[in-house]
């Protein structure tokens, strides 16, 4: 059972990764649009749809990227079928995706008509197979008309409306949860305490998608508070070398340089080798770091004016930005300060000759000054 939950994370991941440099990329290019359109006093683009000049040119621009953040549960559906059933499933799995986006099944429809797309086209492949000239019938006619005709039949018919009954009730309880103070204050808790958990794996990515999926119904404060958590991580590494050199062994505080560049970028994987040193210790302090980051922000009251960007530079694209940036670097204080307490990051212990001593206290004396 075990192991047939790990393939099916492993879809899962593979649909995940395909479609992240697309929303990535097409969010970048909403929030650039969104700034020139600030810059001129204007904060809706719409107005300038029949307009002209640089306004107009930042309205087509912000369509480009909201094309490309549309095509998330075609994408996620189409490349996770591509996963179990290689280019086969490729059709069904868009459609099913794209069905998914027309009937508001939202990205959990996306997941279902994706596992189904993509195992419909496995079976078709082993089991049916014909022989002679006419084998090449199965790939080009008799596959597609049976896994697009039950992918389609499934979403259109059988769970399209629920799903979407399901979808509309979730963002309808999250946007109530943004309106009120506490359950804002509880929804951060959460979504920072998933991001913190495995760092780029299954709970990580599923409130990234959560986050992402409401962005798409226009609800952004979800997504902001995930970006903040996203940092904290490998952030609090970095900062935890300077703060404490003679902890870390020369090849972690390279890491650590590396971890402070991921961070400022939105990068949470960077944490992970600091945390394989001792996961037992360390992701309970990653949960409780990235929980308290986010809890701080929306406490301060971070709040959305546009579509969010991620990365610590993300703090341009939301409401009260100092919030943002005091939510992030308080979570990574909690880990800069808490690593050092719970883990040694030394590789091995180095000879203590008087001259080592001397280089350690000079490293030591309170090295969180960053030279220039």
């Amino acid at each position: 059972m075990k192991a047939k939950l790990k393939v099916i994370e492993g879809h899962l991941m593979t649909g995940i990764s395909y479609i992240l440099p697309v929303i990535i990329g097409a969010s970048l290019i909403v929030g650039l649009a969104k700034l020139v359109g600030l810059g001129f006093g204007v904060s809706d683009l719409n107005t300038y749809k029949d307009a002209g000049g640089i306004l107009h040119g930042a309205y087509l621009m912000e369509q480009v990227g909201w094309t490309g953040i549309g095509l998330m549960n075609v994408l996620l559906a189409g490349f996770i079928a591509y996963s179990i059933a290689d280019k086969s499933g490729l059709a069904a799995g868009f459609i099913g995706g794209a069905l998914a986006s027309s009937t508001n099944a939202g990205f959990i429809g996306a997941v279902i008509a994706g596992f189904f797309a993509g195992y419909v086209a496995l079976f078709v492949k082993r089991k049916i197979q014909i022989q002679g000239s006419a084998a090449g019938l199965v790939p080009l006619l008799i596959l597609p008309l049976i896994t697009v005709g039950l992918t389609g039949l499934l979403m259109s018919v059988l769970l399209g409306g629920p799903l979407g009954a399901l979808n509309t009730a979730l963002i309808e309880w999250i946007k109530g949860m943004v309106a009120d103070g506490t359950s804002t204050l509880a929804l951060a808790l959460i979504l920072g305490a998933m991001i913190g958990f495995d760092l780029g794996g299954p709970v990580n990515k599923s409130a990234w998608m959560a986050g992402n999926a409401l962005f798409l119904s226009g609800v952004y404060l979800p997504a902001i508070l995930v970006n903040i958590a996203i940092v904290i991580p490998p952030l609090g590494y970095g900062l935890a070398t300077l703060i404490r050199k003679r902890n870390f062994s020369p090849t972690f505080r390279e890491a650590g340089r590396g971890g402070l560049v991921m961070g400022i970028i939105g990068i949470t994987e960077g944490a992970i080798p600091f945390t394989l040193v001792n996961p037992l210790k360390l992701i309970p302090l990653n949960v409780v770091a990235c929980a308290v980051g986010s809890g701080v922000a929306a406490l301060l009251g971070v709040h959305d004016i546009m579509p969010p960007i991620g990365g610590l530079y993300g703090f341009f694209s939301v409401g009260n930005w100092w919030a943002y940036l005091i939510g992030a670097l308080t979570g990574a204080l909690v880990i800069g300060i808490g690593a050092n307490l719970l883990v040694n990051f030394s590789e091995k212990k180095e000879p203590k000759t008087p001259e080592h001593d001397q280089k350690q206290k000079e490293e030591d004396d309170f090295d969180l000054v960053l030279e220039g």
